[in-house]
């Protein structure tokens, strides 16, 4: 099977887009030949995109019946209607809901530019014959006209990558994500104050970037560090996903993913929560509802009310507890090896392209 893929632009150094980067690399692990079309964009005149006219020539030249074209996020109806009257099998991987996630990440967007968002996503999925999303609520997101084509290939780790290691004696708290507006970092921040007041020794890594897209996220971030950074509180910038994060998780004692009650984060499943799983580290995390089944069914952290004071409680259950903390860890390992890896997600969504 041959599949031509509309991806994001690639990363020398890769922070974003981890689930499209793993995708790929493990389907053509498991044989499919994939032809990547990185940041594909007509208005763009470059000597990537003349490389990106030709591979889709060669394509659609020794075009073969099992030939799937796989598009990621929302994508130019243009685009997707072109392949579509050529009836090519088409593909829509849905990593982010971008109206929902930009909404959680608090962007200063026009009611009609999210509204033109949703809108082109519900004509992709229309047109294409399968739809992936992150989770079943994820799914439920759409109309019950779809769900016939709409199937879950959820978000994973690579336990090559990210490997298990002992608890570190250090009490350090540990969080990487990409730092915006609406993560949670300010409840993290006031729950970890309350741990402190427990647990004296305890510390707080903080790994993460800011929103390059938008100045909004580069300030944000710039304040976040001038007001915080203390001698126990951290912040890390240099954070690569396939270059450091792997030390900077076995640095850690426990991972939290302190996500607010918005939509977005319910029906997603964060990467880095199996990053966390897959280094062996316990996670606590707010009450969202697809993290949080994880961690229940599989007994691999704590979850908690999207309170500080619950949040630090559950902290500091694992904080003082090395043995329920080490207990969960190798629960979540045992689960990324088992269930949650790259390698299960290709041949899930083979099978599911397949039938």
């Amino acid at each position: 099977m041959r599949m031509l893929i509309f991806t994001p632009k690639e990363e020398k150094k890769l922070r974003m887009a981890v689930r499209a980067t793993k995708l790929h690399e493990y389907l053509k692990k498991n044989g499919v030949r994939t032809i990547l079309l990185p940041d594909f964009n007509i208005r763009k005149v470059s000597f990537s995109m003349l490389m990106n006219y030709l591979k889709l020539l060669y394509f659609m030249v020794t075009r073969k019946y099992s030939d799937i074209v796989l598009i990621e996020n929302e994508r130019s109806q243009r685009l997707v209607s072109f392949f579509k009257k050529l009836r090519f099998k088409l593909a829509l991987d849905i990593r982010d809901n971008r109206a929902l996630q930009r909404s959680a990440y608090q962007l200063d967007d026009t009611p009609e530019k999210m509204d033109a968002i949703q809108k082109l996503l519900l004509r992709n999925i229309e047109i294409c014959d399968y739809v992936l999303t992150v989770s079943q609520s994820c799914k439920e997101l759409y109309p019950r006209q779809y769900h016939d084509k709409i199937f879950v290939v959820e978000n994973a780790s690579d336990p090559h990558l990210f490997t298990c290691t002992k608890l570190p004696e250090e009490l350090r708290v540990g969080f990487i994500a990409g730092i915006a507006p609406g993560r949670g970092i300010e409840l993290l921040i006031e729950s970890m104050r309350l741990v402190k007041q427990k647990v004296p020794e305890v510390t707080l890594a903080i790994g993460g970037t800011p929103g390059t897209h938008h100045q909004e996220g580069i300030n944000y971030y710039v304040r976040l560090r001038e007001q915080y950074t203390s001698a126990w509180i951290t912040f890390r910038d240099d954070i690569y996903y396939s270059l450091n994060a792997n030390k900077f998780l076995q640095e850690c004692y426990v991972t939290v993913i302190p996500h607010p009650d918005h939509i977005h984060y319910h029906t997603t499943l964060p990467v880095k929560l199996f990053d966390f799983l897959a280094c062996g580290r316990p996670v606590v995390s707010t009450n969202c509802r697809e993290t949080a089944k994880i961690l229940n069914y599989y007994e691999c952290g704590l979850v908690a009310e999207f309170t500080a004071e619950d949040l630090a409680a559950k902290l500091i259950q694992l904080l003082l507890n090395r043995k329920l903390a080490s207990h969960m860890g190798a629960n979540g390992r045992k689960t990324v090896e088992e269930v949650y890896n790259w390698d299960n997600m290709a041949k899930k969504m083979i099978g599911v392209i397949l039938g």
